[in-house]
């Protein structure tokens, strides 16, 4: 059964199948009972949320419903001392560009930094909408994209709001959340939209309007641009106020799973906010933004340039972007009721135009209430490069379920499909709340989940929480069923896994789940039907795992358009056994004839293993015609295991394989850290590296693509080129 299938053009609720009888599992599932029930890591905001009554309930946003404990292994990623940069003229000559560059590095272990030193951010005004979530949420897209590929696209929020709400002109939409046009939001509702193929839409095609009117379902009805192939859910930090003004930080869980967070510990997270800001754009967060008395202009807040809340009293209700940091901005500025115990702030965008706060921002202290409760950031995003996909967690992930005895498991969905067409597995997605690696399994042909039975199809790397779209190995579907099953290995000494769950009087009150088609494993043979599974508080057979599946058609079985010649089909078969034969016959054949050859004029190939000189800002389709070789295939991957496509730009790091297996790593001249331009960060890598002794000294592929003229060394040739480099991008 597809719950949802999205057309590849417009989005499209294409129909939902029936439900296949319970009897056809039996012969394809061991069931097992574990003596362990499942459990879900609630935040204490959540537990006070359900006290609440229907009438408050309906007038509150939903806080974040589960907590996550970021190990220390993770955290000390994120440790670097904080550098300062000291001026050291290289030149007499030296232009106002290259000081800049020298004396503000773009990285979390400087001072401050804002997204506008490197991108054109958009100000933008919600006017009198509830629209703010939304607002936030497409700057994210916006600033990843022009940060990562240097496109600059506008998007619609008006289109994300109207396509998770029910009520129309022209009748209900049954698949949404409990919300109306106006209610307000929160980020994950946009992010849902980002990944099930809803959005995102460009705003010339849906332009923004200063109402919350109803409008008729055949508005939303539009070609969709982007969508989001990876994003992260960053840990939230809660803060804890005593009388004196302390604050106590915590991951806000419960007294089960309440951790204590050292301010070695806040600052290292702190640290991946500002990481993820600098590599992949900006971070959508959350505050109480309606009590004036909290910020530095009492008598007009739209006034302001600053704002500190200091009490847990007030619920979040208003949406902001993080875009920047200072840390060493005074808490002097703030000049409300309340005054932070220490300096420093994030720069943050707000929704109410240029005319209002500082020109449109605004500066929120660390300290601030819930700031940093309930941050995402966006990672990666793609065209729309498939024509079906599968999917029963179109309203994302809420909550995680699990237990605490092991730290491996396995999540298993399966979907039905029209055997009629010749259709290949080409991505799987899956939300994650922990730091896991992945192995992905494929069952083409059935409901099947028993590890003897399945093809692996992927492995990844640690990922962090959140959503990530993962590349496999092309998979041709066969049958009326196919299954995916995912190996979770987490770096926590638990298994949990993302769920969208029915939450009664909640803007998820709306899910309605697929029983019967998700499943869990401790060992990969006996499994769990998720729906008969009993959690405290949750309406089990409304709850679905959060994989998806996205396939491509086969072209072959497109009919010839009118007036073309027609061929008659190949056996492929046929010629398989012709070939077989020839092979057999000629006992000379020429081995060396197989042998695949790359050459490159652009390009420096170095010892067969890494190819040199790709210039920045270089596609995947310019980096292809710049090559020749014989080989069948070619295809490039990030660090996440995702392939590129044509229009994705070649990063320093990334690998490119062959058909024979071969495998080499690509080096963008001058691009430093990996983004795929070269960018003020590049360049204070360079210089501290070249400069500032061996705590600053460049390794693996950023030594690589550091060595400008690929002579194995760093010297004043290769200054003279990266100055060059930089101050004519």
């Amino acid at each position: 059964m597809k719950k949802f299938k999205f057309n590849k053009q417009t989005v499209k609720i294409l129909g939902i199948g029936t439900v296949l009888a319970g009897v056809m599992f039996m012969n394809s599932f061991s069931f097992a009972n574990t003596n362990e029930e499942l459990q879900t890591l609630h935040t204490q905001d959540f537990i006070e949320w359900q006290k609440l009554s229907e009438e408050e309930k309906a007038n509150t946003l939903m806080p974040k419903m589960y907590t996550t404990i970021v190990q220390d292994n993770v955290l000390e990623e994120y440790s670097q001392k904080e550098i300062s940069y000291r001026m050291q003229i290289l030149t007499r000559k030296i232009s106002e560009k290259l000081y800049s560059a020298m004396t503000k590095a773009a990285t979390y272990n400087v001072p401050s930094y804002n997204l506008n030193k490197d991108i054109k951010v958009q100000v933008k005004h919600q006017g009198v909408t509830n629209e703010c979530w939304a607002f936030s949420t497409v700057t994210m897209l916006e600033t990843n994209l022009a940060l990562t590929k240097n496109v600059d696209k506008t998007f619609s929020p008006r289109h994300m709001d109207y396509s998770t709400i029910k009520t129309f002109t022209d009748g209900v939409n049954k698949h949404c959340y409990n919300r109306e046009a106006g209610d307000g939001g929160l980020a994950p509702f946009g992010l849902a939209y980002l990944t099930n193929g809803q959005g995102a839409v460009l705003e010339k095609d849906m332009p923004f309007e200063n109402n919350v009117n109803k409008i008729d379902l055949k508005s939303l009805d539009k070609k969709v641009d982007t969508i989001v192939s990876d994003y992260v859910a960053l840990p939230s930090i809660f803060k804890e106020y005593a009388s004196d003004g302390t604050v106590t930080y915590t991951n806000g869980g419960t007294a089960q799973n309440r951790k204590v967070y050292s301010s070695e510990e806040v600052t290292k997270i702190r640290n991946m906010i500002k990481d993820q800001i600098v590599k992949y754009g900006a971070v959508s967060a959350v505050t109480a933004g309606n009590h004036a008395e909290f910020y530095s202009n009492t008598k007009d807040a739209f006034k302001s340039n600053a704002y500190f809340c200091n009490t847990n009293l007030y619920p979040r209700d208003h949406a902001v972007t993080i875009v920047g940091w200072d840390d060493g901005y005074s808490k002097d500025n703030f000049t409300g009721i309340a005054k932070p115990k220490t300096n420093g702030a994030y720069i943050c965008l707000n929704t109410y135009g240029t005319e209002n706060f500082d020109k449109g921002y605004i500066y929120i202290s660390y300290e601030d209430a819930l700031i940093e409760s309930l941050l995402y950031g966006i990672q990666s995003t793609t065209n729309i490069d498939y024509d079906n996909l599968y999917q029963y967690n179109l309203l994302g992930d809420n909550t995680a379920i699990g237990m605490n005895t092991v730290n491996q498991g396995y999540i298993g969905t399966v979907f039905s499909r029209d055997a009629s067409t010749d259709e290949k597995l080409t991505y799987v997605g899956v939300t994650v709340p922990d730091d896991v690696s992945l192995e992905i399994y494929v069952n083409p042909k059935g409901n099947g989940m028993t590890l003897s039975g399945l093809t692996k199809v992927a492995t990844t790397g640690v990922l962090k929480p959140g959503y990530h779209r993962i590349k496999i190995d092309e998979t041709k579907l066969i049958g009326n069923n196919f299954s995916i099953v995912v190996k979770e290995t987490s770096k926590t000494d638990r298994f949990y896994f993302s769920v969208e769950a029915c939450v009664p009087n909640s803007l998820y009150s709306t899910i309605t789940g697929n029983a019967g088609k998700n499943f869990y494993s401790v060992d990969g043979y006996s499994w769990n039907n998720l729906s008969e599974q009993n959690v405290k508080g949750f309406d089990m057979k409304n709850t679905d795992l959060c994989i998806k599946a996205f396939t491509d058609i086969d072209e072959k079985q497109n009919p010839t358009p009118p007036g073309e010649d027609t061929k008659p089909p190949v056996d492929d078969n046929k010629d398989k056994e012709d070939n077989d034969k020839n092979d057999n016959n000629n006992e000379n054949n020429d081995k060396e004839d197989e042998k695949i050859t790359l050459t490159s004029t652009d390009y420096k190939i170095l010892k067969d293993k890494d190819i040199y000189n790709i210039r920045h800002l270089t596609t995947l389709k310019t980096f292809k015609s710049k090559i020749k070789t014989n080989s069948k295939s070619i295809y490039v991957v990030g660090p996440n295991g995702r392939e590129l496509q044509d229009n994705d730009y070649i990063k320093t790091g990334m690998k490119m394989k062959l058909s024979d297996g071969k495998i080499y790593y690509l080096v963008v001249r001058g691009d430093v850290d990996g983004c795929g331009n070269v960018t003020l960060l590049d360049f204070s890598k360079f210089i501290a590296h070249y400069g500032y002794g061996k705590e600053f000294t460049l390794t693996g592929n950023e030594l690589k693509a550091a060595d400008m003229n690929v002579d194995g060394k760093i010297d004043i040739t290769d200054v003279s080129q990266m100055v060059d480099l930089y101050m004519n991008n």
